[in-house]
């Protein structure tokens, strides 16, 4: 006899949940971390106090502060002045670009990278 996964009353399986949950606790550390690293300069960036991943490294602006300021100010990343409040998506992509080869450059390699 094959027994099932318990479940909720949610209808949904337990391992769906905890996976969920794992998902959503990952976000938010990932969230305060980004915000403890800036420190002073997300109020700069109109961050308020919260990161919103999804919203808030989507046109590459916030990342691109992130890894300057990672980098201790060692080299700029270079962000053209026009694609600083990007109008345009290959903007956004210039921006994530820039940021991804900082990383590259400072010999940093992304894992588990995905929803």
């Amino acid at each position: 006899m094959v027994q099932s996964a318990p479940s909720t009353s949610t209808g949904f399986d337990v391992d769906e949940e905890r996976g969920e949950h794992w998902i959503t606790i990952q976000r938010n550390t990932f969230a305060n971390w980004v915000l403890e690293q800036l420190g002073g300069q997300s109020s700069e960036l109109g961050l308020g106090g919260s990161v919103d991943l999804q919203h808030d490294l989507c046109d590459g602006r916030l990342l691109c502060v992130l890894m300057d300021t990672l980098q201790h100010q060692r080299r700029r990343v270079a962000v053209s002045p026009m694609a600083m409040k990007p109008a345009y998506q290959h903007q956004c992509i210039d921006n994530i670009n820039c940021a991804l080869r900082a990383m590259t450059d400072d010999g940093i390699r992304l894992v588990n990278i995905g929803w």
